[in-house]
């Protein structure tokens, strides 16, 4: 019986590390999407591009990502939404939702 209880707190180690680490991934690549679109002669829309990119490159396609980005008194908000799984890497899932910022160069 002990067995089976170190086992099941194991697996939810093991879980919720991996649901930190991939909010934590998904927060690195809004800020620097949010970065990014801050640049001078850049877009909003180039940030949500390249956050989109660098979630792809990290998760591979498996993951449904949906990236905007607004610019507003000088400061540029990158949201993204990704569905998690909830068990592993695979099983249902659930929406995350992060957002990043950066101030815009022009407002230096």
């Amino acid at each position: 019986m002990v067995a089976v209880l170190v086992i099941v707190i194991a697996i939810a180690i093991i879980q919720a590390s991996l649901i930190l680490h991939t909010r934590n991934t998904l927060i690195d690549a809004a800020v620097q999407g949010a970065h990014h679109a801050a640049l001078v002669g850049s877009t909003p829309e180039s940030g949500a591009e390249r956050t989109t990119q660098l979630i792809t490159d990290r998760f591979g396609d498996g993951y449904e990502v949906r990236a905007t980005a607004i610019s507003e008194e000088g400061i540029v908000t990158v949201q993204v939404s990704a569905t998690l799984p909830l068990v592993g890497m695979l099983g249902p899932g659930a929406t995350l939702q992060v957002e990043g910022r950066a101030l815009e160069e022009e407002q230096w």
